[in-house]
């Protein structure tokens, strides 16, 4: 048994990728550079990569060479790898068309894993992944498949809907459900024996998208690592789920990994999971380094690709330090130097002196109150008295960068800034 307790890892799609796809198919080496430069700042050591076996299939070797350099980049920054083989089994249809389904209805679609002819398929694209990479020291372990136990083979198609949903509309027959279910975990289970053949000495996992498969899917014993995926919206649910993943790794006396999670429209924050994950003693990949380009940049990411964050709190989690929500915090009073009684003057002068008959030239008028908007914005944001989903500041620094700025527009925001740090500073 390996211990993996250390990694500090993330899912990685390039900063300017639209989907994992997107990223092989113009990889860009130098972007992938600055992009672990930004991770191994944030003390992560692990990147988590999504392979298509499409964009192998069309130039093999030029996407064998790209993972090669991505790993070899990756470590260069002090950072592992562990690919994930099989995202979604796609060399299974190779000659894929959507088709129309009836609502319920689970057909396959053609050329899927009921077709055996096709495991050769993917053997081949594993033989070709080892060859290329097998002997990098950057690579960590493999992780077969991402997120079997929701595979396209059991999800439901619609006659009005051009993709697929993750839910039914209806209740499904579970008899098929489960049987196309275990359609799934059958080639699961064949590539775990694979991959181990073919690479005895690399560890594999399975990215499982719940903790409670690993026994149902019969591959506790065929992986080394016991690997699951959480996104709990409480501490409660999340304990519930880590004492269960800490009692399988126990009981098959395997180490433990979340490699994927975190996400803010799952009310799962980053600081609450990454305080939980230390406290379990969990390796852990987050979902994911960057806010770039794809479709869930607005939920998960640290870094912006031009180095910046969206949230500290995330940052300051990643070194250890998380928000204080036990007893007795203090209350931040940005008043305690009477700056906002100095604010409220200032401005009480400057919205006198900027009348239109108080004053002929009115040219810095803009300047004058953007000068106060950035002394109320930085007392809001120290006392942390506002939203930064979209931080004053910022807005201060958008109206710097016009030519020409609505006065009464910026005098009026002025206002509502004031007006909140007077009420939260008691002020009449």
């Amino acid at each position: 048994m390996k211990d993996y307790s250390y990694l500090r890892g993330f899912n990685y799609t390039q900063g300017d990728a639209w989907t994992d796809t997107d990223f092989w198919g113009k990889y860009n080496h130098d972007i992938v550079d600055r992009e672990m430069g930004y991770a191994q700042r944030l003390r992560l050591n692990s990147a988590r990569v999504f392979l298509t076996y499409s964009v192998y299939r069309e130039d093999p070797a030029r996407f064998l060479a790209n993972v090669k350099d991505f790993i070899q980049t990756a470590w260069k920054h002090g950072i592992s790898t562990t690919p994930i083989i099989y995202h979604g089994f796609r060399f299974l249809s190779e000659d894929y068309e959507p088709v129309v389904r009836k609502e319920n209805e689970l057909t396959p679609l053609p050329r899927t894993i009921l077709d055996r002819n096709c495991w050769a398929l993917g053997e081949k694209y594993f033989d070709d992944l080892l060859a290329a990479i097998g002997d990098e020291p950057g690579l960590l372990f493999w992780d077969i498949s991402n997120e079997p136990g929701c595979h396209d083979e059991w999800i439901t198609w619609y006659d009005d809907e051009p993709e697929y949903y993750h839910t039914f509309r209806n209740k499904p027959d579970m008899e098929t459900l489960r049987a196309n279910q275990e359609l799934v975990w059958e080639i699961v289970r064949h590539f775990c024996r694979y991959v181990k053949k073919k690479d005895p000495k690399h560890d594999i996992g399975i990215g499982n998208i719940f903790i409670f498969e690993l026994e149902p899917s019969r591959t506790a014993e065929l992986v080394d690592i016991i690997i699951f995926h959480d996104y709990s919206s409480t501490r409660g649910r999340m304990r519930r789920i880590y004492d269960m993943a800490k009692a399988l790794g126990e009981k098959y006396g395997k180490p433990v990994i979340n490699n994927e999670t975190c996400c803010l429209c799952r009310a799962n924050p980053y600081d609450m999971t990454l305080e939980m994950l230390e406290e379990y003693g969990f390796g852990w990949y987050l979902f994911e380094l960057m806010i770039g380009s794809d479709g869930w940049n607005r939920v998960h990411g640290v870094v912006y690709p031009d180095g910046t964050v969206r949230d500290p709190s995330i940052v300051a989690a990643l070194y250890g330090f998380y928000r204080k929500r036990g007893e007795n915090p203090v209350r931040p009073d940005v008043n305690q130097e009477n700056y906002v009684n100095d604010l409220v003057r200032r401005v009480n002068l400057l919205m006198t002196d900027t009348r239109r008959h108080n004053r002929r030239d009115h040219s810095k008028d803009a300047e004058e109150v953007l000068e106060l908007c950035e002394y109320a914005a930085n007392l809001l944001e120290g006392g942390e008295l506002v939203s930064m989903a979209y931080p004053p500041t910022a807005k201060v620094a958008r109206y710097r960068r016009q030519a020409d700025p609505d006065v009464e527009e910026l005098k009026d925001w002025l206002y509502d800034m004031v007006e909140t740090l007077k009420k939260a500073c008691r002020l009449i």
